[in-house]
């Protein structure tokens, strides 16, 4: 039996991206859970901030920013810059990360993140507690270590991307493969 938990924000795993606003000359980054592709053509993510953010005001003033996806082993970097107010603290100079710009758009990428996404918000919509910015993907960037064979896609296992899980406040690795997508359930029903 499942017990009735009530209207809940919790999605698992989430993602823990840092959000990147600003310029090359002057930028700041946040930790965000809530984000996820939202369309693939064109490609486009939806990110929810708390309006309090100092990386929203910064990413409003040229209507871009970057999506850096940090490995795992890097959870206490981006644990700072989620707990972390850039309006006070110049978290680059505090951790020792460092921006490199970017190839399309205004927002810089974070070098230490080996896989980064350049985005232009084309919709932002007032939810209550968070803003939604809709972006669209403009361009991708990702280490040659993190790729496949054959060097066009990411390798997940590679890229050992952080992961938040919400209620119980933790960061995690991803785990094993388990199947193939768009495959496995392909015998579900056929010899019924």
């Amino acid at each position: 039996m499942k017990k009735r938990l009530g209207p809940s924000d919790r999605l698992y795993p989430m993602p823990v991206p840092l959000v990147c606003g600003g310029t090359i000359e002057h930028a700041d980054a946040c930790a965000v859970a809530w984000i996820g592709i939202c369309a693939t053509d064109p490609p486009r993510i939806a990110i929810a901030m708390r309006e309090s953010r100092y990386t929203l005001e910064l990413i409003r003033a040229n209507g871009t920013l970057t999506v850096n996806t940090p490995s795992a082993a890097d959870a206490a970097v981006v644990d700072y810059f989620g707990i972390t107010s850039g309006r006070t603290t110049d978290k680059f100079a505090a951790s020792g990360w460092t921006l490199e710009p970017s190839a399309v758009v205004e927002a810089p990428r974070i070098a230490e993140c080996p896989y980064q996404m350049e985005c232009r918000v084309t919709h932002e919509i007032p939810l209550g507690s968070h803003v939604l910015l809709v972006a669209e993907v403009v361009e991708s960037h990702a280490e040659e270590s993190v790729l496949d064979q054959a060097g066009t896609k990411v390798d997940v296992a590679a890229l050992d991307p952080l992961v938040y899980i919400a209620g119980s406040r933790e960061y995690r690795r991803l785990g094993e493969k388990v199947a193939d997508a768009y495959t496995i359930g392909k015998g579900i029903g056929r010899n019924q």
